[in-house]
């Protein structure tokens, strides 16, 4: 039977459903992202193109910056945010600070199996209070 649930370590509280968009680089949230569209314009990202509005982030790694959570509560502002964040290792403390200000659940380091099973587009439910992650039917 697949795992359909993991744990993580919740970092900002709250819920949100999303499809997964699965990147292998680190993202900056200052200058990789347009705010007014949630589309990924940094070249050097693996999502360029894509828009994060509404879709569960799945990254290693942020790259952040001090100004990264005035782009994060403005990607809120637009509705153009991501749903949740699940990240390997702790985020910046900016893209921590911007996630809270936005309402952005965020959890990080989930058991290892989660790397191997997500795939892009799997419908996920991220709680950021018990740090679970859940698969959810399609």
């Amino acid at each position: 039977m697949a795992e359909t649930s993991w744990q993580a370590r919740g970092v900002v509280r709250g819920v949100a459903d999303g499809a997964a968009l699965v990147s292998q680089t680190a993202l900056s949230f200052l200058g990789d992202l347009d705010i007014r569209s949630g589309r990924v314009v940094g070249r050097s990202s693996d999502l360029c193109g894509e828009c994060v509005a509404g879709r569960v982030l799945v990254l290693p790694a942020s790259r952040g910056s001090a100004g990264a959570w005035r782009f994060l509560y403005q990607l809120k502002m637009h509705d153009t945010h991501p749903a949740a964040l699940i990240l390997r290792e702790m985020p910046d403390p900016s893209v921590t600070q911007g996630a809270i200000l936005a309402d952005v659940p965020v959890v990080v380091a989930p058991e290892g199996t989660f790397w191997t099973k997500l795939r892009g587009g799997d419908i996920l439910r991220v709680d950021g209070s018990s740090g679970r992650i859940e698969r959810c039917q399609r």
